[in-house]
């Protein structure tokens, strides 16, 4: 039995190799997975990115300078040395880019376990926990697809939300989404169109002018521009920026831009990684951490009031997801790779939605 997995370079992320390895045997306490599924989104990008920076390479080790990029999907426990996890087991959570992974369950209940290798200790719980598909009320067999494509992307833009309603959005007129084609600047865009009558704010996406017709055909902004249009189109009223791309030069020209009426800037995900420069020059930034985030959620609203929230949101998103997103299957290691490196360059097109499901 072999491990296909999809290397990335850490510090080269334009290099790639594939590894072909036999899958060890699992110890006393221990449990198998095989990865059935997973999406790979843009936001996987950010992971390789931030890969030192936020311990994303540090998920599933393997031999440096070697990395593997983690992806959320679907597990079925294959093998089991855990008496409390039966093979059979299917699960959602964090995988490599592999066709197996080997964990260790701790915290079992009815709803799902954690993984307590010690590796993993020191790293974001939120990350650590595979939740049992039979018991997710969230779950659907007929949108099953969309689940690891937009449920992570979800939880960001949930949480990014909630943080700006908390904050009473900075006191700002407008809310400006950066890279707004992108499933996560969706997601946000839903969740404030959606609460647009009690918020009363402009809802702006900014994006490239291949995208402007996407965006504008989801319905959920009140102004859509291109990004070299915003200095004669972006209105100069008090704003509060979401920033999916990453492009800390415009993020400057924009702060200038506003001057005084610019609130905050809450710095998300890297889809644009290649014109990072640093953010320390950029006004009012922010960088927002959605699993800290997330944890303060399930303290101060706990966890059941937390997930009721977030499952009932998500669930009116993936429906409208179905209209806006074609679930396009990748079957083989090589285009695994061949779409890492599009997605690296940002090639893809935001209306394909990518499930990985290799033999």
């Amino acid at each position: 039995m072999q491990n296909h997995s999809l290397l990335v370079h850490k510090t080269n992320l334009y290099q790639i190799e594939q590894q072909h390895a036999e899958v060890p045997e699992i110890q006393d306490g221990e449990v198998l997975f095989k990865v059935n599924k997973y999406a790979l989104t843009t936001n996987n990008i950010t992971y390789a990115v931030s890969g030192f920076k936020l311990k994303y390479w540090d998920f599933f080790p393997t031999e440096d300078p070697w990395g593997i990029v983690p992806v959320w999907g679907f597990g079925e426990v294959v093998a089991s040395k855990h008496p409390d996890v039966a093979v059979g087991e299917r699960c959602y959570g964090y995988f490599p880019m592999s066709n197996y992974l080997c964990i260790q369950p701790s915290k079992i209940n009815a709803f799902g376990f954690s993984d307590v290798k010690p590796h993993r200790q020191a790293l974001a719980p939120i990350y650590n926990y595979y939740s049992k598909v039979a018991a997710d009320p969230s779950f659907k067999t007929e949108v099953e697809d969309y689940m690891p494509i937009i449920k992570p992307l979800f939880v960001t833009s949930f949480l990014i939300y909630h943080f700006l309603l908390e904050e009473i959005f900075f006191s700002a007129e407008q809310i400006v989404l950066t890279s707004a084609s992108s499933k996560t600047a969706l997601a946000l865009a839903f969740m404030l169109h959606k609460n647009k009558a009690a918020d009363q704010k402009a809802i702006v996406g900014l994006t490239s002018k291949r995208n402007i017709d996407f965006v504008k055909s989801t319905g959920y902004y009140d102004q859509v521009m291109a990004y070299e249009d915003y200095p004669t189109e972006l209105t100069e009223t008090s704003t509060v920026i979401v920033d999916f791309a990453g492009k800390t030069e415009m993020l400057s020209t924009i702060g200038t831009h506003l001057g005084d009426h610019l609130k905050h800037i809450a710095l998300i995900g890297i889809t644009d990684w290649k014109s990072m420069r640093g953010f320390k020059g950029v006004p009012k930034a922010e960088f927002f951490f959605a699993p800290t985030h997330a944890q303060q959620k399930y303290k101060t609203w706990g966890v059941e009031k937390t997930n009721l929230l977030l499952n009932t949101d998500m669930v009116h998103f993936i429906g409208d997801s179905q209209q806006l997103i074609d679930i396009t299957p990748v079957e083989s290691l090589d285009r695994l790779g061949e779409l890492y490196l599009e997605m690296l360059d940002g090639k893809v097109d935001p209306k394909k939605g990518y499930i990985v499901q290799i033999p």
